[in-house]
């Protein structure tokens, strides 16, 4: 009695039955918005969506040892149910090293859920769109999220809630779109449950991102190796430190046990033929083709973590354990000589009078090395290009050995006639430069060029180069690259060898 007292004392004229109402009212409301809330932040958290992944962004998630048990039923990361099948040396992998593998949970119920990413990554890429198919050189595609990669029907699969209609994209995933015989990847963006796509069911999962990239093109050729592959792999994967798995479609196996060094410090898990893949692969961060600045070039401002071409080549001589990171210093040590790797090409564009040039600089100071690379031998190479602080040779792939070369070295680039020079600059002497070297271009005059021993001297192949040129590249090749050697005239050539003396002075 003295409660309800106090209580008619406190609300002043209100009377008992009212206030009842009132107080039965509120509770309602309060318990009301309570279920509310918890609805709207328990299911799904958040949707997949895709965006500009940040230069200084770490891979997410620790990743788990790859469970050895086998058969046992599980469910993937999207909620799908499947056998674990890890890729074994039967199947579409080739292994290289430890495969790691996300632990996975017990079977669930039939329906496909959309398990929501870490608050750190809702991010919402809203203006740049999923594939950037606007240069003319290359396609790339970015996701992060809920990604499904069906290696029979070379196709990846962006699943998202936020999506308002699918949107498909035919990707040439190399360097150089044109090229005919890399076979198109289909990058499919469809939202969760649409009625439009039936999606493919996730059979294996992995926490770390995936690359998808095509091998062929031009591949094989020693600068494009570097050009077309190994520099925008390099680009595209380093950010990761290793945590990033490649599925390869139009495989080349020998290419990877050539290169496999680079291939295997760049990721740490088994290469996925994904052309003979039965599997649905399940990551939740996937690029499609390699990020692409410029023919072995790196612009920093445009790469992940700002990285440069002096990166690059650090990571080169990193990887093949060269022990010189800088060229001789002839003002440290003037009793040295340094080292002169004389180019020998036993092809086209070939030097006709070697012996006459290896005197010519020996009397300049140098010690000159004579040699070329054997195919496959690439560590023995780099080792005899490190070892030296000066290279020279006619312009052709050889000379992408200069990423091997230690800092403050020097590049003799010999451009055949006739009007090279532009495709030589665009070659070698702009990467070579960014790559902490010095640079020299030596253009040969038509009489040392063998050319003059197949065309008189006033044909058009001298009097007027453009006509060639203006036929196509081919056309022009057939000439000016394949049929031309030099016989180097020392007596012109030996100023550039001084001068090269004068940079190992600095």
């Amino acid at each position: 009695m003295g409660y309800e007292k106090a209580v008619v004392r406190n609300l002043s004229r209100i009377e008992a039955r009212k206030l009842g109402l009132a107080l039965l009212v509120g509770c309602c409301v309060v318990i009301l918005t309570y279920f509310i809330s918890m609805s709207e932040t328990s299911v799904d958290q958040q949707p997949s969506v895709a965006y500009r992944v940040r230069n200084d962004e770490a891979v997410e998630g620790k990743v788990i040892l790859q469970n050895q048990e086998r058969g046992r039923k599980t469910e993937d990361q999207h909620g799908n149910t499947a056998d674990e099948r890890v890729h074994r040396k039967n199947s579409s992998t080739i292994p290289h090293s430890i495969t790691k593998e996300e632990k996975r949970e017990p079977k669930q119920p039939e329906a496909e859920k959309i398990h929501a990413p870490k608050i750190e990554d809702r991010m919402i890429q809203m203006a740049k769109p999923i594939c950037e198919l606007s240069n003319p050189r290359t396609e790339f595609c970015e996701m992060r999220g809920d990604v499904r990669i069906d290696g029979k029907s070379s196709s990846v699969v962006f699943v998202s809630p936020h999506q308002p209609r699918e949107e498909e994209w035919k990707v040439v995933p190399y360097v150089r779109k044109q090229m005919e015989n890399i076979p198109k990847v289909t990058v499919r963006a469809a939202a969760n449950g649409g009625a439009s796509a039936i999606l493919p069911r996730c059979t294996v999962n992995q926490a770390v991102p995936a690359i998808v990239f095509a091998l062929g093109g031009f591949t094989g050729n020693y600068y494009h190796d570097f050009t077309d592959v190994l520099l925008p792999l390099f680009l595209t994967a380093r950010q990761f430190d290793g945590d990033v798995q490649f599925l390869i479609t139009n495989i080349q196996p020998w290419w990877l046990l050539k290169y496999q060094p680079i291939i295997k410090r760049l990721s740490r898990y088994e290469l996925v033929d994904l052309d003979h893949s039965d599997e649905v692969l399940c990551h939740p961060h996937v690029m499609v083709g390699l990020r692409f600045h410029n023919d072995l070039i790196i612009e920093p401002a445009r790469a992940p973590n700002a990285y440069s071409m002096l990166d690059f080549t650090e990571f080169l001589r990193g990887t093949y354990s060269l022990p010189r990171d800088h060229a001789i210093s002839l003002r440290e040590h003037p009793s040295k000589k340094p080292r002169l790797l004389v180019v020998e090409r036993k092809g086209k564009r070939r030097f006709t009078n070697v012996p006459e040039i290896v005197r010519m600089a020996e009397a300049s100071g140098f010690e000159v090395v004579r040699t070329d690379a054997k195919f496959g031998d690439v560590a023995g190479f780099a080792s005899v290009v490190n070892s030296c602080d000066a290279i020279m040779g006619v312009h052709g792939a050889g000379l992408t050995n200069f990423v091997f070369l230690p800092l403050n070295a020097v590049l003799i680039q010999i451009v055949p006639c006739c009007e090279l020079e532009g495709m030589a600059s665009h070659t070698f002497r702009f990467p070579s430069s960014d790559a902490g070297l010095h640079y020299l271009e030596y253009n040969i005059t038509v009489e040392e060029s063998t050319l003059l021993d197949m065309f008189p001297r006033d044909h058009p192949v001298f009097t007027d180069p453009q006509s060639l040129h203006r036929q196509g590249f081919f056309k022009m090749g057939e000439v000016y690259l394949a049929k031309q050697n030099v016989r180097l005239d020392v007596n012109r050539f030996r100023p550039f060898l001084l001068k090269a003396m004068d940079f190992l002075r600095r």
